[in-house]
C-alpha cells in the first residue's frame, strides 16, 4: 500500500467516524432541513414585503438571497463547524491517538474538515432544492451543471480560511468567538444578502478581498441568470488565484500551529 493510498483510508475512516456520529442523533438531519425551510419562508415573504428598486420583481430578490443563503452554509462550515470539530477533538481527548499515530495531527486536522464540508455541500443544495420545491424558484438549467465545478473550486478556495481557524484553535484552544465574527463581515461583504454595490466606498474593498464574492456571483449566474458584475473568466481566475496562493500558505500555516503546540507541550491540551 502506497503512502497516498494510506493517508486517504486515513482519512476516508475519519469521515466514516464524523458521519456516524451526526447521524447517530437521529433527528438531526430531519432538524437541519427544517431550519432550511423556515429560513427560506422567512426570506420569500421578506422579499414581498420589502420595496426593492434594484430587482425587477420579489421573485428576483428571492433567487438572489437563496443562493446567498446557500453559499453562507459552506462559510459557515469552513470556518466555525470546522473550527468546531478540531476543538471537540482536544476537549475529548481523542486528538491524541492522531498525534501519536503515523496519519499525523496535519493529515488529522485536514481530515476533521472533510465532514462538516459535504455536509454543508449537501445542504446548500437541499437550499436550493427546497426553494424550487416549495416557492416554485426557477433555476437555469441549460447553466446549472457548471454549479458542480464552480462549486468545486470555491471549495478550494475557501478551505484555506478553515484550516488557518483551525491552526489558531490549536495554539490558542478558543477560536470560535473569532471566526463567528469573521462569518458575519464576511457575509455581509460579499453580497450574500444583497448586492455588493450598495456597501460604503470605504468598504467596498472588502467584497473584492476575499473568494465568497466572486463564489456566490458565478453560482447566482448560473443557477438563477443573475447578471456578472465581471466578467466570467475573471472570477474564476480569482478563485483559482486564492486557491493556489492561499493553500500552501495555509498548510504551512497549519505545520508551524503544530509544530508550536509540540513544542510547549500543548497539543493534546483544551
Amino acid at each position: 500500500m502506497t503512502v497516498a493510498t494510506s493517508y486517504l483510508t486515513a482519512a476516508g475512516a475519519v469521515l466514516r467516524r464524523d458521519m456516524s456520529l451526526f447521524m447517530s442523533y437521529r433527528t438531526r438531519l430531519l432538524t437541519q432541513l427544517l431550519t432550511i425551510a423556515f429560513t427560506l419562508t422567512l426570506f420569500y415573504y421578506l422579499s414581498r414585503l420589502v420595496g426593492l428598486r434594484r430587482f425587477p420583481s420579489p421573485d428576483e430578490y428571492f433567487a438572489f438571497v437563496v443562493i446567498g443563503l446557500a453559499i453562507l452554509r459552506v462559510l459557515v462550515a469552513t470556518l466555525t463547524t470546522s473550527t468546531t470539530q478540531v476543538q471537540q477533538e482536544l476537549a475529548t481527548g481523542t486528538f491524541e491517538r492522531t498525534v501519536v499515530s503515523p496519519f499525523g495531527p496535519m493529515a488529522g486536522v485536514i481530515s476533521l474538515t472533510l465532514f462538516p464540508t459535504l455536509l454543508a455541500a449537501f445542504t446548500s443544495t437541499a437550499t436550493i432544492v427546497l426553494a424550487g420545491v416549495l416557492f416554485g424558484l426557477e433555476l437555469e438549467w441549460s447553466t446549472a451543471p457548471l454549479a458542480i465545478p464552480i462549486g468545486a473550486l470555491s471549495l478550494l478556495a475557501f478551505a484555506p480560511y478553515g484550516l488557518a481557524a483551525a491552526s489558531a484553535t490549536l495554539v490558542f484552544k478558543q477560536a470560535i468567538g473569532g471566526t463567528t465574527f469573521l462569518v458575519a463581515g464576511i457575509s455581509l461583504v460579499s453580497g450574500l444578502y444583497f448586492p455588493v454595490d450598495l456597501l460604503p466606498d470605504w468598504l467596498r474593498w472588502a467584497s473584492e478581498a476575499q473568494p465568497f464574492t466572486p463564489a456566490v456571483d458565478l453560482l447566482r449566474h448560473v443557477l438563477v441568470g443573475t447578471d456578472l458584475r465581471h466578467p466570467a473568466w475573471a472570477e474564476v481566475l480569482k478563485l483559482v488565484a486564492f486557491a493556489v496562493v492561499l493553500l500552501p500558505v495555509s498548510l504551512l500555516l497549519l505545520r508551524e500551529a503544530v509544530g508550536a503546540a509540540q513544542r510547549r507541550a500543548t497539543i493534546t491540551e483544551y
